[in-house]
């Protein structure tokens, strides 16, 4: 027997012990277990492409329903996953705050093809780090392409700003709602954020050689500096020197150690395993 304090240490260290195999035996058959978004969405995609070349519309219809049966098959078996591993995992404290955290970065699984991206950003944006670094999480989150495609971010250009992603990241992944933050600085962390967007086709962009060394790329996320303001910013009274991707990172620090932040996130996770008017001591 453990007792209460040896057991939470136990699952604080996030060890978790192999599932039932039966439950392992139902992950390891999933789709999204076995290959990666890029290889699942090439597939998906070339039958999609197949079908809109059909020559009846009959034909083309049953194709895209075909295309949207495969997308929502991913979906259920990302959270078939989820669901399988808060049943039968033996690191419980991982398995809930996976849950929360899934709930802070949410993302709408029915805009455009994120259904697609779901199982990878719960395993590879959430799940390494919701017993670590809030900043690692933040930063996963943040460049993930099923929250740059969500919140519109790919769209986001120099002399084209959408802010969505940018007021979403003060409002409701760090600062809070009432932190005193202006407009302004949503303006300006959506210019710090253009040109971090998504890729999904094979090619890359045709750059400038003064460029090319910045470019970036990591499955489907893409850094496109032809695509980034790369004027000097001003976020929250830091000063920010346009230089590329690296600015976003500069931004992200600031925000997950500012007091705001830990004063937002710390109250939600009381709620979240308290109740929902927590002690101020506590939060």
């Amino acid at each position: 027997d453990l007792g209460a304090e040896g057991w939470i240490a136990e699952q604080l260290r996030a060890a978790a012990g192999p599932l039932p195999a039966a439950a392992q035996a139902q992950i390891d058959a999933l789709s999204a277990q076995q290959r990666s978004p890029q290889a699942l969405w090439a597939d998906i995609d070339s039958a999609r492409k197949a079908g809109e070349a059909k020559p009846t519309e009959g034909e083309r219809k049953a194709a895209q329903q075909a295309f949207q049966q495969a997308m929502t098959k991913l979906a259920r078996e990302s959270a078939q996953r989820h669901l399988l591993r808060a049943l039968y995992a033996s690191n419980q404290l991982q398995e809930r705050l996976q849950g929360f955290w899934l709930n802070h970065f949410t993302v709408f699984q029915f805009k455009s093809n994120i259904r697609v991206l779901l199982a990878d950003y719960e395993e590879r944006a959430i799940r390494p780090h919701a017993l670590g670094s809030f900043r690692d999480l933040l930063g996963a989150c943040t460049k993930h392409p099923a929250m740059l495609r969500y919140l519109d971010n790919e769209q986001n250009a120099a002399g084209r700003i959408n802010e969505n992603l940018a007021r979403e990241l003060l409002e409701l992944h760090t600062l809070g709602v009432d932190a005193g933050y202006t407009q302004k600085d949503v303006q300006e962390l959506a210019r710090v954020l253009t040109g971090h967007g998504v890729n999904f086709s094979d090619r890359t962009p045709n750059l400038p050689n003064e460029l090319k060394a910045q470019y970036q790329r990591d499955g489907f996320y893409e850094f496109n500096p032809q695509r980034h303001d790369r004027g000097d910013k001003a976020v929250l009274g830091l000063a920010v020197r346009g230089r590329g991707a690296a600015e976003l990172d500069e931004v992200l620090d600031l925000l997950a150690v500012h007091p705001a932040t830990a004063r937002f996130v710390s109250r939600k996770l009381a709620r979240y395993f308290l109740a929902d008017e927590p002690p101020a001591a506590l939060v």
